[in-house]
């Protein structure tokens, strides 16, 4: 092998340009995909960043709703309290009415019994008026107070 020494040096530069020029296309291609990869990280920041906007947005209108809705609702649980205070004061007055007619009841007289009817003639009777069974005179008079107890 007597090939000139020149040659054989510009054999050896050959290949290791060769092997350059590979490696070069190498890196070439991890660098486009590189870009590529940084333009695919671009775009889903600028949709991350434009979620995040609307997010906010839907918070802030969320938090709008939720105070309108708690102002209105407040508002309807003190017109709640209000109605329900007026009607537990038109129950005690009904209440104390009810017992007022009820003492009213208690004192008149009682009813007197009717004549004797004319027996056929037996035997002469008596007749004698009974005195009533004594009842809880109140809630003989007015059963307002339980069919509210029961009501409730």
């Amino acid at each position: 092998m007597n090939l000139p020494m020149d040659l054989m040096l510009e054999v050896i530069v050959c290949v290791l340009l060769v092997a350059t020029i590979g490696y070069c296309a190498t890196i070439d291609r991890r660098l486009r995909a590189m870009r590529d990869g940084q333009d695919g990280m671009r775009d889903l920041i600028r949709d991350l960043s434009g979620a995040t906007a609307q997010a906010m947005n839907a918070i802030g209108q969320l938090r709008q709703a939720s105070d309108a809705t708690g102002s209105a609702l407040s508002e309807q649980v003190k017109r709640g309290r209000t109605l329900a205070d007026e009607l537990s004061l038109m129950v005690q007055s009904g209440n104390d009415i009810a017992n007022r007619l009820g003492g009213i009841e208690t004192r008149r007289e009682p009813r007197r019994a009717s004549a004797p009817v004319a027996q056929p003639a037996l035997a002469p009777r008596i007749v004698q008026s009974r005195p009533k069974p004594q009842v809880n005179a109140s809630a003989e008079a007015h059963p307002l107070p339980d069919l509210l107890k029961r009501a409730r």
